[in-house]
């Protein structure tokens, strides 16, 4: 479901905004989500829209000083996030959200580790079946994830499996950076 052409200019400022916030900006985190709220006012329904909007509820949380207000707004933006994979359940973007958001919850409060190994490998066997489907840089990184999911869901035999499973991948992503930053 892709973003309606009026509202592509605001949707693509909101997701500016959230990965500034993702990587720290807590002003840009309110901005995102309250670009977001009219975003999701005027397509209602709208799956990318749905995850971004979720994606910034679990961001306030994190941003939060009061314990209950960061649970309750993590849960809040997990049950976006879920909202939106129900909407549209193959949209790659959105399970890469979703399953980086439940890779970094703590697993002890949320549970959600298992929904990240399902995102997650979701993603790795679309590439499988359309290579291409995901960039070179993606796969080193979403296996990563998955390991650390199931280590994180208690499994570290699947864990240390998808590692050594995917080696190879790992080590060209790590030799293509060391080659970048040698030119």
């Amino acid at each position: 479901m892709a973003v309606d052409s009026a509202h592509w200019k605001q949707f693509e400022e909101a997701k500016t905004l959230h990965n500034k916030g993702v990587d720290g900006d807590k002003k840009a985190v309110i901005q995102a989500n309250e670009l977001l709220v009219k975003l999701r006012e005027a397509e209602p329904n709208n799956a990318l829209i749905e995850a971004y909007y979720g994606s910034t509820l679990v961001l306030l949380g994190r941003d939060a000083v009061k314990i209950m207000e960061k649970a309750d707004r993590a849960q809040e933006g997990l049950d976006v996030l879920n909202e939106a994979i129900t909407l549209d359940s193959n949209h790659k973007e959105i399970r890469l959200l979703r399953g980086n958001i439940c890779l970094r919850l703590p697993e002890s409060f949320f549970q959600c580790s298992e929904t990240a190994i399902e995102d997650f490998t979701f993603l790795l066997n679309r590439n499988k079946e359309n290579p291409g489907y995901l960039t070179p840089n993606q796969v080193p990184d979403i296996l990563r994830n998955l390991s650390s999911a199931y280590q994180n869901a208690g499994k570290p035999d699947e864990a240390k499996a998808v590692l050594q499973h995917f080696a190879p991948l790992v080590r060209k992503k790590k030799d293509r950076k060391e080659g970048e930053e040698t030119h």
